[in-house]
């Protein structure tokens, strides 16, 4: 038997089996797929908060997939879908404008690491790879087969939160706003998309019988990022006066985002230490504030090895207590910085905020920051639909709920001005006020006077 002591440990701390392979906008990828195939199998079935098992219809696009990276594809299945060669350049143009960007990438992966961007809901599939049919020989072709590669359940454990959300006004609301998004969008870009998906070698002949979420814990009680996940996902998909690509790019990042903090969170209470404060950077230069932010990016990662080895070495105290020596060895495996250093869950933390823009870069010296897509996606996010805040109030309500530190009159408020001066803040807070009003989301009427607002103007 493999060996699944790590995802044990993993699993026992965070509730959910966070992993590298699985991170950044697999996540909302996921949680969408998920959210489709329930409206396929039936729409009012979504978000059901009676039932741990979830039935849902998982489509796989694999067709459109191997047309995008120009994969091999029998030539009998492509003759019966495509014309000729001139509609299949012009399939393959499109098919490969429309696969998600993956930050880091060098090289065009294999078709099975490819998914389509969601913008429309005949778009969304879950994910596959290619394995030889049940009772062939080694030598066997493989062919595409619906599964688990890359969705690792961070979006199942999405879906879970936003299912048991006991508010069910928000719920519904929630439900009903992510319904629009995964409908049918009966456009010419969905019509291509469900012709091509008929062609799909790997198919559901039925429902999924989804019942992995029941063993995802949710560990709201020691995070609050559960509740921030339910509220910024209502709020997000309640943008009706947004287009629909919009509101589904902020869900790609906000998403994926709530469940980095979630991770950070629970590793950091596990080791007894406070709620987290994030230095946001928005400057172009080096200053105090970027060492500290980079610092705190480096002690964040560090938490999350030390919560892990400090977990193996409780399920290895308990499993020599009940007297299973070998189970308590393969805990051993998981109690040292060697073991677990470079190991998949910091991975997915530090990777999957890159991937979402909340850090500068995917490699080197990183420090968090906001790109415009995730900039876009937390001002969302926070303030309810049709709202609007002052500038200020609204940069303390970050720090208040998110622990984001980025302007001087909340730093003075909490005294983080020793080791990094005021004036640094402000400059930076102006980077941030500029970088607002350049995606739209605020308007400056005097010096002293701006307002943030959740749809740009």
């Amino acid at each position: 038997m493999p060996d699944r002591s790590k995802a044990e440990v993993v699993f026992d701390l965070f509730g959910v089996n966070l992993e590298q392979q699985g991170r950044g906008y697999y996540v909302s990828l996921e949680l969408l797929a998920i959210a489709r195939g329930v409206y396929e199998v039936d729409p009012s079935a979504l978000l059901d908060v009676g039932s741990d098992v979830v039935s849902y219809i998982r489509a796989s696009h694999d067709f459109a997939r191997r047309i995008a990276v120009n994969a091999t594809i029998d030539p009998k299945t492509l003759a019966e879908a495509v014309d000729d060669e001139e509609t299949l350049a012009t399939l393959q143009a499109l098919s490969s404008s429309l696969l998600v960007q993956i930050p880091g990438r060098r090289k065009l992966p294999s078709w099975y690491n490819t998914h389509l961007y969601p913008f429309v809901g005949e778009l969304i599939h879950y994910d596959a790879a290619e394995r030889r049919a049940a009772g062939t020989k080694r030598d066997a072709p493989k062919v595409p087969h619906i599964e688990r590669y890359v969705f690792r359940d961070g979006g199942s454990w999405a879906y879970k939160v936003l299912r048991t959300d006991l508010d069910d006004s928000r719920r519904n609301g929630t439900r009903d706003g992510l319904l629009e998004l995964v409908r049918d969008s009966e456009s010419a870009l969905g019509e291509i998309a469900r012709s091509l998906r008929a062609h799909d070698d790997a198919k559901d002949t039925k429902p999924y019988e989804d019942g992995s979420e029941s063993d995802i814990k949710i560990y709201e009680d020691r995070s609050p990022w559960p509740e921030y996940l339910r509220r910024g996902v209502n709020f997000i998909v309640s943008r009706a006066q947004l287009p629909r690509a919009k509101r589904i790019e902020s869900l790609m990042h906000w998403v994926p985002f709530c469940l980095a903090r979630h991770q950070l969170h629970l590793a950091r209470s596990s080791l007894a230490q406070p709620s987290e404060t994030v230095f946001v950077d928005f400057m172009k230069d080096a200053t105090p504030l970027r060492r500290l932010s980079q610092d705190a990016l480096d002690g964040f990662r560090k938490n999350i090895v030390n919560a892990i080895i400090a977990r193996a070495t409780t399920l290895h105290d308990d499993a020599l207590a009940m007297g299973n020596e070998s189970l308590a060895l393969r805990y051993t495996r998981h109690m040292s910085q060697s073991a677990v250093g470079t190991g998949s869950p910091r991975s997915f933390f530090s990777e999957t905020l890159a991937a979402v823009g909340a850090l500068n870069a995917t490699t080197g010296r990183r420090h968090f920051t906001m790109k415009p897509p995730m900039l876009e996606a937390i001002v969302s996010a926070s303030l309810e639909p049709g709202s609007e805040e002052e500038f200020y109030s609204f940069c303390a309500r970050l720090y208040e709920d998110y622990g984001i530190i980025l302007d001087e009159r909340t730093a003075g408020e909490n005294d983080l001005t020793v080791d990094v001066d005021a004036s640094v803040y402000e400059r930076n807070s102006d980077a941030f006020r500029s970088r607002l009003a350049a995606t739209g989301l605020l308007t400056q009427y005097s010096d002293a006077t701006s307002i943030v607002h959740g749809e740009p103007r």
